[in-house]
């Protein structure tokens, strides 16, 4: 994979405290949004290979604020009153049958009164953490709540990340969440099966619901198997980062674990 980047114009690296960056490192690939903490605009896509974009030379020396995601991430959600002191890895050990190996941590999802538990790659963020010490991990499981729920505000959504090897999905109705759960991927069959099922398990019909789409993983074919059974499907990237004309191979929306980080740091 190449390095490659979407910039706005006036976009400054150098202005000190001006910007929220928003990292994402997994499984082969890494990528980076910049969000100008003013105007809450995108400034910069930015996407290399493995963990190399901790390296980029476009990103803000000096931001007020950093987040950070590491795929792949071991997660589950706890409602806040079945957690006890210091229960944490049990709860994550019982959905995965065993506690992963790697960084535990835990983050607040107040809109559902809940924590979600998750594990990810000591190795990646210590990488990021080196270079900037006060950045703050969260999991995608919570990015793609908070995510669903903005999406969904004037009807039900469907929000879909395609990574390595599985893809997680969480369906919302405005504030409430119907669905929030990963599957197994590995052909652009599955991904459509395990979408519609997911549609299925909520009592709902292709046609009852928008599908936003995006994923480190994501191929056109299996962007084209999802337009042939929902109707109102579309990137999950924010126009006019959704495309560009002379990058059109590299869609944006793949990051979308990077771009929607602001939403809920902001």
């Amino acid at each position: 994979m190449e390095r490659g980047q979407h910039r706005r114009s006036g976009y400054d690296p150098l202005r000190e405290r001006a910007y929220h960056l928003s990292i994402l490192i997994g499984q082969g690939v890494s990528a980076c949004a910049v969000h100008d903490l003013q105007t809450a605009e995108l400034q910069l896509v930015a996407w290399a290979p493995d963990a190399a974009i901790v390296d980029q030379t476009d990103l803000p020396k000096q931001p007020r604020s950093v987040s950070f995601v590491l795929l792949p991430e071991w997660s589950t959600l706890v409602p806040d009153g079945a957690m006890a002191p210091d229960s944490g890895p049990q709860h994550l050990a019982l959905v995965h049958g065993q506690l992963p190996s790697g960084s535990f941590r835990d983050e607040p999802v107040r809109t559902l009164g809940a924590t979600c538990l998750y594990v990810h790659d000591e190795v990646n963020e210590a990488a990021v953490l080196d270079r900037f010490p006060n950045a703050r991990s969260l999991p995608l499981q919570a990015i793609l709540l908070r995510g669903a729920q903005l999406r969904s505000t004037t009807g039900t959504t469907l929000l879909v990340h395609r990574g390595s090897d599985r893809a997680d999905v969480c369906i919302a109705q405005g504030p409430q969440v119907l669905l929030s759960t990963s599957y197994p991927v590995r052909t652009p069959e599955d991904l459509l099966y395990f979408c519609l099922l997911a549609v299925e398990r909520c009592g709902l019909k292709p046609d009852q619901l928008a599908v936003r789409i995006g994923g480190t993983h994501l191929q056109e074919p299996e962007r084209s198997a999802l337009q042939r059974f929902f109707a109102d499907i579309t990137s999950a990237a924010p126009a006019p980062w959704s495309g560009q004309a002379d990058d059109a191979a590299k869609p944006v929306d793949r990051w979308l674990a990077a771009l929607d980080q602001f939403a809920c740091v902001s």
